[in-house]
């Protein structure tokens, strides 16, 4: 449909550009407001003298919008608009449960395993922190650091801590990777939050805000003027290369 549409358009482009030949009327496809307009007088002046069919299909200026009139018939129906584009897939309603921390990726990802056995990798909601490991991009500065305060957040004694994972309505459930998106803490200690309040994470939005938003970009602004974490180590830029 695309495709043939082009071809269309670019057909009129091309004929438009063509030097016209004097006819009775003297008419190009610029003169009509429609298809319709444009078929009814190539109907009504045969031979088509004034270049109206440059495909000779029989149906005159098919660039132009609808209403449209096929080559011997009455005008069709303009064609629906388009759907409007599908709302991002959202978590619906709140869901909450208890997992115990297995390993820790890098500060704003960890893996997890719930009370069944069942093992997710959980990106946390509202915060990014220098890149160590993703493919083709340098270790970051404040990375190695970043990461080694989230293990002193999700481990205690050697051993991953049980935390509440929490999802968020406004965001989506799972991100393109396949990794749970969601809040992590444990008695009351915010991870994302506390991230970003030691200066080793920004806030970040992705598409819509997200319910805490507020709570960490305060909590970013008071790292900024104590000048923790990133904000001294590396002038605040979270992924200028180590």
């Amino acid at each position: 449909m695309l495709r043939a549409l082009l071809l269309a358009v670019l057909a009129c482009a091309l004929i438009a550009l063509l030097p016209s030949a004097a006819s009775a009327a003297g008419k190009n496809c610029s003169d009509f407001a429609n298809q319709a307009a444009a078929q009814a007088w190539l109907h009504a002046y045969a031979g088509d003298p004034d270049g109206l069919d440059g495909d000779a299909d029989g149906r005159a200026c098919e660039a132009l919008p609808c209403p449209c009139a096929d080559a011997g018939g009455p005008p069709a129906a303009s064609p629906p608009p388009p759907p409007p584009p599908a709302a991002p897939p959202t978590s619906a309603k709140v869901l909450e449960t208890r997992a115990r921390v297995t390993s820790v990726i890098d500060g704003d990802t960890l893996k997890v395993r719930f009370a069944n056995g069942v093992k997710t990798t959980v990106r946390l909601i509202g915060i990014d922190t220098p890149e160590t490991k993703r493919p083709g991009t340098p270790v970051q500065c404040g990375g190695a650091a970043a990461t080694t305060r989230m293990k002193r957040l999700a481990f205690r004694n050697g051993r991953g801590r049980s935390v509440t994972i929490r999802t968020d309505p406004t965001q989506d459930l799972t991100d393109r990777y396949g990794r749970l998106l969601a809040y992590v803490g444990v008695s009351g200690t915010d991870f994302g939050r506390t991230m970003v309040s030691s200066g080793w994470a920004t806030t970040y939005v992705y598409r819509v805000r997200f319910q805490r938003v507020n709570a960490y970009r305060s909590a970013e602004k008071s790292a900024r003027s104590a000048r923790r974490g990133v904000h001294r180590r590396c002038a605040g830029n979270f992924h200028r290369t180590a």
